[in-house]
């Protein structure tokens, strides 16, 4: 093993034993309780006692890892809005909350619709983003397909019995990287995904006059390395989801 991959191990399980565990979806990151400073140093000593040295890296905690380039929802409702939200922030650049998306929802759509299906649908957004002045289209295709559009785009996960917009980043190494508002940044197995993947359709929403990719950051893609570890997280974590009304 390698000087750098030895080191890149050790930050990988650093990171991970120090997540933070959630009990409800509702749990904000931000909360007094559990914030943590955006560097931290850690002793460690490395070797035996003949040839022992003492280093202190500087690790990022997972939990600014998750919540980076993410608007959370904050409504039981709102995982699409804050979807929306997180796209229009950190990729089309246009600072919106959520609550600005929201209201504009409200705005193009069906009031009585929205307010019986208790929640946004696709055709909702894309009438938002249209009438921010960005493209929206719709597309029913295969995990490839969407890889292919090289653009972020909202998907519906069907989680038991209820529907949840999270944000697709992209595919790396077969595993499949979403921002979801409710849980953070996040991964998938390909596999996983195409099972709750809501009849492989994708909202695009996007500017002729973007460029900007919104990517799979350097420290995601270290959590690959750790995937047969963490690799029940995602559904252990959604189980909360069985009080909710997403759509």
């Amino acid at each position: 093993m390698t000087g750098g991959n030895f080191f890149k191990r050790i930050f990988v399980l650093l990171t991970f034993f120090i997540l933070p565990v959630y009990g409800n979806p509702s749990n904000s990151l931000d909360t007094p309780d559990i914030k943590e400073k955006s560097k931290a140093k850690i002793n460690l000593q490395i070797g035996t006692s003949f040839g022992r040295i003492s280093i202190r890296p500087v690790v990022k905690p997972v939990s600014e890892i998750k919540r980076k380039n993410l608007i959370k929802q904050k409504l039981d409702f709102s995982c699409g809005s804050a979807a929306v939200a997180t796209i229009f922030n950190f990729y089309l650049g246009e600072k919106v909350t959520e609550e600005q998306v929201i209201n504009g929802l409200f705005a193009v759509g069906n009031v009585q619709k929205i307010i019986k299906r208790k929640g946004f649908s696709l055709l909702d957004i894309k009438k938002f983003a249209q009438a921010m002045g960005y493209k929206a289209a719709g597309y029913r295709t295969s995990l490839e397909g969407l890889v292919s559009l090289n653009r972020p785009a909202i998907v519906t996960l069907v989680i038991g019995k209820y529907k949840h917009f999270v944000v697709f980043k992209g595919v790396y190494k077969g595993r499949v990287f979403i921002a979801d508002p409710s849980l953070g940044n996040t991964i998938l197995s390909a596999e996983e995904f195409k099972k709750m993947w809501y009849k492989n359709i994708a909202l695009v929403i996007y500017s002729e006059d973007t460029n900007k990719k919104f990517e799979i950051t350097k420290e995601e893609k270290i959590w690959v390395d750790t995937h047969t570890l963490r690799q029940s997280m995602y559904n252990r974590l959604v189980q909360s989801f069985r009080n909710f009304n997403e759509f």
